[in-house]
Parts: C-alpha cells; sequence; structure tokens
C-alpha cells in the first residue's frame, strides 16, 4: 500500500511538472523568439545607421576635395589660356577633367541613403557645373576671343545660365533667396553686359576693371551657393542618420522590454497554476481484530493432574 501511494504521488508530481513546463515552453519560446527578433533588427538598423553617416561623412570629404580641385583645375586652365598657339588645347584639355571631376560627385548622389539626400546632392553638383561654366565662359573672354573661340564663349554662356535657372527651384528657401540676391545685384547686370558684348562681337561697355570685378563677384556668389547647397544636403544625410540610429535603438529596446515583461507575467501565471489535491494514505500497524465468541476454534484441554497421579499410584501398589 505505501508503495502505491508512492507511485501515485510521483505520478501527480510528473503531471504538474509537465503542465508547468508546457505553459512555460509555450510563453518562453515566442518570447525568446522575439529577443532573438530585437537584437537583430536593433543590429541591421544600427548598422545602416552608420553606415549613412560614414556615407555623409565621405561626401562631405568628396565634395571638398571636388571643389578644391576644380578650383585649382581653373587656375591652370587660365594660366595655360595665356599663350595662344596652347589656348584651344589647354582650354579643351582642362575642361574635360574638370567636368570628369564634378560627374564623379555626381556618382555619390546614387549612393545617398534615401532620395531626398540624392536629390539635394545632385542639385549641389549642379550648382558647381553652373560655377564651372561662369569661370569657363570667363577664361575665354579674358583670354581673348576670335573667330573659334567666340562660338564656345557663346555656348558656355548660354549653358550656364540656363543650368542656373533650371537648378533654382530645387533649391532651400535660403537658397533661392540667395538667388534672387544675387540676379538683382549690379555685378551680375555687369556681368550680363560684358558676355552680351562679347557674344555680339562689340566693345566692352565697362571699363576692364569694373567688368573683372563684376566677373569676380558673381563667381564668388556662385561658389557660396554651392557651398551652402551641399552643406544642407550633407547636414540632411546626417540627421536621417541620427533618425535611423534613435530608431533602431528604441525599436530594439521596446522590443526587448515587451520579451521581458512577457516572460516575467507568464512565470507568474505560471506558478499559480492549481495543484491538484491527492490523499496521501499513512499506513499504520495492523492491530490484531478479536473475533466473536461463536467463531473462535477449540484448543485441547490439558488432562486435569489428579486422574494421572491415580493410574501411578496403582501401578506401585502391584
Amino acid at each position: 500500500m505505501l508503495a502505491g501511494t508512492k507511485a501515485g504521488e510521483g505520478n501527480v508530481l510528473k503531471y504538474l511538472r509537465s503542465v508547468r513546463g508546457r505553459m512555460l515552453g509555450i510563453a518562453f519560446i515566442p518570447g525568446g523568439a522575439l529577443v532573438a527578433v530585437a537584437v537583430v533588427i536593433a543590429i541591421l538598423l544600427i548598422h545602416q545607421a552608420v553606415r549613412t553617416r560614414d556615407m555623409a561623412v565621405e561626401t562631405a570629404a568628396a565634395a571638398d576635395r571636388t571643389a578644391r580641385s576644380v578650383v585649382a583645375l581653373q587656375a591652370e586652365r587660365n594660366a595655360a589660356m595665356a599663350a595662344p598657339e596652347q589656348r584651344s588645347a589647354a582650354y579643351a584639355t582642362y575642361t574635360q577633367r574638370i567636368e570628369s571631376a564634378i560627374a564623379g560627385l555626381r556618382d555619390y548622389a546614387r549612393y545617398a541613403p534615401d532620395a531626398e539626400s540624392a536629390y539635394q546632392q545632385t542639385t549641389a553638383a549642379e550648382l558647381l557645373s553652373v560655377a564651372e561654366g561662369m569661370d569657363r565662359s570667363d577664361s575665354l573672354a579674358l583670354a581673348g576671343l576670335d573667330d573659334v573661340t567666340r562660338g564656345s564663349f557663346t555656348s558656355a554662356v548660354a549653358s550656364y545660365r540656363a543650368d542656373l535657372a533650371r537648378v533654382v527651384p530645387q533649391l532651400t528657401e535660403s537658397g533661392r533667396m540667395a538667388y534672387e540676391t544675387l540676379t538683382r545685384s549690379a555685378e551680375w547686370s555687369r556681368l550680363a553686359a560684358a558676355e552680351n558684348a562679347f557674344t555680339a562681337a562689340e566693345p566692352l561697355p565697362l571699363p576692364l576693371p569694373t567688368w573683372r570685378n563684376a566677373a569676380y563677384t558673381v563667381s564668388a556668389q556662385l561658389g557660396a551657393l554651392y557651398t551652402q547647397q551641399n552643406q544642407y544636403a550633407v547636414q540632411l544625410t546626417l540627421d536621417d542618420g541620427r533618425r535611423t540610429l534613435a530608431g533602431a535603438l528604441a525599436a530594439g529596446t521596446a522590443l526587448l522590454l515587451f520579451a521581458g515583461l512577457l516572460m516575467v507575467v507568464v512565470r507568474r501565471l505560471v506558478a499559480r497554476v492549481p495543484v491538484p489535491v491527492v490523499p496521501i494514505m499513512v499506513p499504520t500497524v495492523r492491530a490484531a481484530i478479536p473475533r466473536p465468541r461463536h467463531v473462535r476454534s477449540p484448543r485441547p484441554r490439558l488432562p486435569e493432574p489428579w486422574p494421572l497421579k491415580a493410574v501411578l499410584d496403582d501401578l506401585r501398589r502391584r
């Protein structure tokens, strides 16, 4: 009986453990999966944010290198075009090198983290191309125009003016204000008058120093417009990286907290599972149960001692 009681208790404990184990498994397996998913998502988002930040830094460095390279090549072009016999070759060679540098800057826009950043980076590259077009036409006019170079000058002037007008709607509010300030300035009007006179093969309508001062001022303002747009594009990319990083940390933290809370709640609920009440039989010593008198088995009675003594005495007498 004792062995049977122990076996019953063991079965109950096994049943209870199996129920709690299943409930814990039902909660912990999805909870663990949720934690794993949260960690993976957080790692991916953080990796994306770091890549975005690195791309913004690399784009800023590339823009700075390209701008410095363009300025250096423009100075070399102006110096090389001073010799009449090398004018056409120097113009074509340096112009091609400058265009290649600007095209390399445009390639960075393809790796931007989103469409808006790519759009703003492309706009910055277009402004640098506008500044280069203005300097290109100025280098031709400064070197002296002839029947061959006048056509290139006219094409360069028309190109940079059209490109500037086309890119204006893409600028930020501050960029459009800077454009309006530039095109309404006296230097812009003086430069336009000089360019129109060169295109028509007419004499310069203003003194040479005034023309050079106007050309220098317009070139500087176009460069400042490019710098402003490029800084905005880089800052936009950096902000996107920060938002991605903050979102990754917030999402990962929220998922981890939810998974941990789920496990704690389920753990407490499982601990409250009612335990079945099993009666436990305590073994006792078997006591002798008296039987009724009428069912007692008769016991053989010993003979009385006196008849035996009488027999022995009789034998002695004989």
